[in-house]
């Protein structure tokens, strides 16, 4: 095809469409939300879940396309008719289209009189982990008589962890327990011996006791001594970065994950040289109840049955910063949903800070709580994850309750 080397890719093979093994789970959804169906669009991978959803297997789509999920009756595919020919069909029916006019009527008969559905939409752009269709597209859609809502929720169906997952996830856990620990002990024995370690130094060590658990880290842990620790996202420089001192905050944010398709742990353990001063303590405490004040508002709604949705966490838990007079001290979120490729996942975030995260914590979804408080001369963070459930929230990770002196 002659078109190959411009904007084409190729779709993974993986098997059995996530789709038809989902199809009675979302259809149960679409009805129980009053929607008549759910249109997924890619253009060139523009839609990273169209792939998610419906991996066909390996083939070459150069042109736009489109799969229709109504609420009852059967998933139907809309491609060019270019790949129409080559376009598998898996059990489901593939219709055609070629020119722009062709494009509004076929669509106009996928939708078969539908009045409003799902696409991949956040609307004023709240949610830029879900808004993947662009303007012009909404336009074409809602020419046709309908009305768009976003899909952030379905979504979440094809993002839950699987037991294998979920079991590799507490596997990287344990491996992150160790990790801080051992780097506790690497510190105090520096101290103890007088020998100067800086924050590469700690980062490095960190690493390679992780890769050599078989874990996979991503990238090195962010450590920050004092200042360091004030920048959320703090890279330590092989040359340069600051040697550990008497009064200095220590920052380690450590994550990793079983090698292949298995999701992040990710944690922040807090220690201090030396005595802490009654200023960081009251941080420290502060930051420690917020982050327990999230578990708790999970565990109430979820053992009440009650949907509690990301920015909810969010907002409840920066209250106890806020109330606590941290709030010009704020710098990012909750927490975030941990991915298989990325630290940070695409499912929901406790978020109604940098985004409006109005997806629901639906169980079998892995989420870190994350509160961090941040000055000059240091920062505190206590970060971990916990894993959704009908009836409430599993911790996964160690959980930080005192400071580790130093």
């Amino acid at each position: 095809m002659s078109e190959q080397g411009v904007g084409y890719y190729e779709l993974e093979h993986g098997g059995k469409s996530m789709i038809r093994q989902k199809q009675e789970e979302v259809q149960a959804f679409l009805k129980e939300q009053g929607w008549d169906g759910w249109l997924i669009y890619d253009f060139r991978g523009t839609n990273p879940f169209a792939t998610k959803v419906f991996n066909h297997g390996a083939t070459i789509l150069s042109r736009r396309w489109f799969i229709w999920i109504p609420a009852q009756g059967d998933i139907k595919i809309l491609v060019h008719d270019i790949e129409f020919g080559s376009f598998p069909r898996l059990g489901f029916e593939v219709f055609k289209y070629n020119g722009r006019e062709s494009l509004g009527l076929e669509l106009s008969k996928l939708l078969g009189g539908a009045n409003r559905i799902a696409m991949e939409y956040s609307p004023m752009a709240n949610n830029p982990y879900v808004s993947k269709v662009d303007g012009g597209t909404l336009e074409l859609i809602r020419s046709l008589g309908v009305e768009v809502v976003s899909s952030g929720d379905l979504l979440q169906l094809f993002l839950a962890w699987t037991p294998e997952q979920l079991d590799n996830h507490l596997k990287a856990a344990a491996v992150l327990t160790e990790t801080k620990d051992k780097a506790i002990a690497y510190i105090r024995q520096h101290i103890s011996e007088g020998t100067p370690l800086n924050e590469y130094q700690l980062q490095q060590y960190m690493n390679d006791f992780i890769e050599s658990q078989g874990m996979d880290p991503g990238h090195a842990p962010i450590i920050g001594f004092g200042p360091g620790g004030g920048d959320p996202h703090y890279v330590p420089a092989k040359t340069g970065s600051k040697v550990l001192e008497p009064g200095d905050a220590i920052l380690m944010d450590l994550f990793c994950k079983a090698p292949g398709d298995n999701p992040f742990a990710d944690i922040t353990w807090m220690a201090h040289y030396d005595t802490p001063t009654e200023r960081f303590m009251k941080v420290f405490n502060a930051v420690l109840k917020s982050r327990d004040t999230a578990v708790e508002l999970l565990q109430n709604r979820l053992s009440q049955g009650k949907l509690v949705r990301g920015y909810e966490v969010d907002l409840t838990t920066r209250k106890v910063l806020i109330d606590a007079g941290y709030e010009a001290n704020l710098k990012h979120r909750t927490g975030h949903s941990l991915g298989n490729v990325t630290t940070h996942g695409e499912a929901a975030h406790f978020d109604g800070f940098e985004t409006l995260d109005e997806r629901a914590v639906l169980p079998g979804i892995g989420i870190t709580i994350e509160p961090g408080v941040y000055f000059d001369d240091f920062g505190v963070r206590s970060e971990i994850n916990v894993y959704a459930k009908a009836d409430g929230v599993d911790i996964t990770t160690a959980l930080q309750t005192v400071i580790d002196i130093v």
